[in-house]
């Protein structure tokens, strides 16, 4: 254990107690970046390998990213953050709060956020942002659009167990959804 300063949470689990800890101290959080102005067509190309991620991406894949319609250019890739392999992302405008999955090379503008080297299960996470996102709209700056401030989301505080327990809850919840995607599906 380190030295930071760790509280108890009152939530106690199978295997062991909660800890509270702040998400700034659980991953490098950045915002993403985008080239401008973002309708200028020089920033996209459709034989790029890396896909531009959206917020209608989002909200059509349900914050599993599978695939991207819209691929970034050469020059694109220069002003933004390109993910290579999966992270965990979040939405902080139009659609605020919504945690997102990349699993496609994938350039990320700034309406979202990054954790990078997270020191917590992608996917428990992933179900704990989903389940806080009502929440973060009360947080949100109104403008023309509701925004989210980085600094808000890496002071913000949440209970979380060990990494083993994290991997369980995380594996069952995904589990969970992909049984009601099933379920939807059906005719």
């Amino acid at each position: 254990m380190n030295n930071q300063k760790r509280s108890r949470c009152f939530l106690v689990s199978f295997d062991s107690a909660w800890e509270q800890r702040k998400l700034g101290h659980l991953a490098e959080i950045v915002r993403g970046a985008s080239p401008r102005p973002i309708q200028d067509p020089k920033w996209f190309n459709n034989d790029s390998e890396i896909g531009w991620l959206r917020i209608s991406d989002v909200t059509e894949q349900n914050g599993r990213i599978y695939h991207l319609e819209q691929k970034i250019s050469k020059l694109g890739q220069e002003k933004t953050r390109v993910l290579n392999e999966p992270h965990l992302l979040l939405s902080i405008a139009a659609t605020v709060g919504k945690p997102v999955i990349n699993y496609v090379k994938t350039g990320v503008h700034d309406g979202f956020l990054i954790f990078i080297t997270p020191k917590f299960d992608r996917e428990f996470m992933f179900q704990w942002l989903e389940m806080f996102r009502p929440m973060w709209a009360k947080y949100g700056q109104p403008g023309s659009q509701v925004n989210l401030n980085s600094d808000l989301i890496r002071k913000h505080s949440i209970c979380i167990p060990s990494q083993e327990e994290q991997e369980k809850i995380g594996s069952f919840f995904q589990s969970l959804d992909h049984l009601i995607t099933l379920h939807q599906r059906k005719p």
